[in-house]
C-alpha cells in the first residue's frame, strides 16, 4: 500500500460529487485492490452512542442478513474496540471470530474471505463512523498499511464529513457540500506547498509541475494531499479558487 493510492482516491473525490455507494465502491475496487478486498460496510456512530451499517458494497444480502445491523457501544465488536481505541482492529482468524465477540460468534462464517479489518474516522477528534473491510488473504498488519490507513481516513472525514453538526441537525450522514475556508491559510503553507498550488491554479498537472520543479511525481502528489487537507477542500479545482482569492485579497490589503 503507498500514499498514491490516497491521491488517487483524492482526485476521485473532486471530480464530482459521489453516492456514498459510489465512494465505496472505488475503495473496494481501487484503494484496497492490493489487499484483494471484497466488501466494506460503513459503520455510523449516532449521537445517543447507536452504531448502524448505513452502507456497504459487495456483501451479499445472505452475509448481510445473518449479522446485526445496529450494535451499542456496550457491545463486544471490532468495531466497537476500533471505536474506543481509536485505532484499526484485525482479524485474521476467519472463519472463527476471536471468542471476545460474542455475537459475532453466534453466527456461522460461510464465506470464503480470511481476514477482517477495520479502522476509525474522526471528525475534529471524535470517532463518527468505522470503514470496515472484509479481504481474501491472511493478512497482517504493518506500519506501512497503518499509515496509508490514517491518510486515507483523513482524507474520507474532510470529503464526506465536512459540515459541523448542529442543534437542529446533529449527524453528519453523507454530506458533500463544501466547507467553509479562510484564503487567509494559503500563507501557513509551506514556500513550497505556496508554490505548487500556485502552479495548480495555473492550469499545471502533477506532471507538469513534477518536472519544472525537479521532484518526483509521487512527492508533488503527497504535498498536494497536504494542501487539500490543510485547506480542507476538495481538489484542485476548488483549491485553486482558494489562492486566487488569497491573491485578489493580498493585492487590496
Amino acid at each position: 500500500m503507498n500514499l498514491e493510492r490516497v491521491s488517487e482516491f483524492v482526485e476521485f473525490l473532486s471530480n464530482k460529487d459521489h453516492s456514498i455507494e459510489e465512494v465505496l465502491a472505488n475503495l473496494v475496487l481501487r484503494v484496497f485492490e492490493p489487499l484483494e478486498a471484497t466488501s466494506i460496510f460503513l459503520f455510523e456512530i449516532s449521537p445517543d452512542g447507536i452504531i448502524q451499517s448505513n452502507a456497504r458494497y459487495g456483501a451479499s444480502d445472505l452475509a448481510m442478513n445473518a449479522y446485526p445491523n445496529t450494535y451499542t457501544l456496550r457491545d463486544a465488536t471490532p468495531i466497537n474496540e476500533c471505536i474506543k481505541s481509536r485505532r484499526s482492529v484485525w482479524v485474521t482468524t476467519l472463519p472463527d471470530w476471536p471468542s471476545e465477540y460474542v455475537l459475532l460468534n453466534k453466527v456461522a462464517y460461510t464465506e470464503p474471505e480470511k481476514s477482517f479489518f477495520c479502522f476509525p474516522i474522526q471528525h475534529d477528534g471524535t470517532p463518527v463512523a468505522v470503514l470496515a473491510l472484509f479481504c481474501m488473504p491472511e493478512l497482517s498488519p504493518t506500519a506501512e498499511i497503518e499509515t496509508f490507513l490514517h491518510a486515507l481516513a483523513s482524507v474520507f472525514s474532510l470529503h464526506i464529513y465536512k459540515q459541523k453538526p448542529t442543534a437542529e441537525n446533529s449527524d453528519y450522514r453523507f454530506r458533500n457540500s463544501r466547507g467553509s475556508h479562510s484564503p487567509g491559510q494559503v500563507k501557513e503553507l509551506t514556500e513550497r506547498q505556496q508554490l505548487i498550488l500556485k502552479m495548480i491554479s495555473e492550469g499545471l498537472t502533477n506532471v507538469e509541475i513534477s518536472a519544472l520543479l525537479g521532484f518526483s511525481e509521487s512527492t508533488i502528489r503527497h504535498e498536494t494531499i497536504k494542501i487539500y487537507a490543510f485547506l480542507q477542500c476538495n481538489g484542485r479545482e476548488e483549491a485553486s479558487a482558494i489562492f486566487k482569492e488569497y491573491l485578489a485579497k493580498k493585492a487590496m490589503a
